[in-house]
């Protein structure tokens, strides 16, 4: 197991494909983390990222991309052993440090990918892409009228 074994998770209420483009752009790690070197893996679409990393920390990255509802899923992942001996608190300040880089980063894109939509509010055009087993036999405006749990 490596010694730092970092995931994040994080909806983000955009387009799929806008989401994929925008995180899978290989300039984009050079600013999240300057002082790890990403190399595509596999990329995958629709579905993210795959990188081994090099520099400060050897291991892999991942961004494992989601469609759910209206949006996305970013399963963030960085499994790593740093490259100098780190334990105790410097290992946590260490991840730390990656986690509150990937917080800043991905919140602001949030932020951007998200303006003019009130919290709650769908994306304008979009179709849920997946629905809980409850919600897949509903109407738009209303309950089942096929599920055993409807409300009648």
């Amino acid at each position: 197991m490596p010694t730092l074994d970092i995931s994040c998770d994080d909806l983000v209420v955009a387009d799929p494909a806008y989401v994929a483009a925008r995180l899978g752009s290989d300039t984009l790690w050079r600013e999240w983390w300057p002082d790890l070197i990403l190399t595509a893996a596999e990329r995958r679409g629709l579905e993210g990222v795959r990188w081994t990393v090099a520099g400060a920390a050897i291991g892999t990255a991942e961004w494992w991309l989601e469609a759910v509802r209206d949006g996305v899923v970013v399963h963030w992942y960085l499994r790593v052993d740093p490259v100098k001996p780190v334990r105790g608190q410097a290992l946590a300040r260490l991840k730390e440090r990656y986690v509150a880089s990937y917080r800043e980063h991905l919140w602001r894109f949030k932020d951007e990918a998200e303006a003019g939509r009130a919290a709650g509010e769908r994306r304008p055009g979009s179709e849920p892409a997946i629905v809980s087993g409850e919600d897949a036999g509903a109407a738009p405006d209303g309950p089942s009228t096929t599920s055993p749990t409807a409300k009648r």
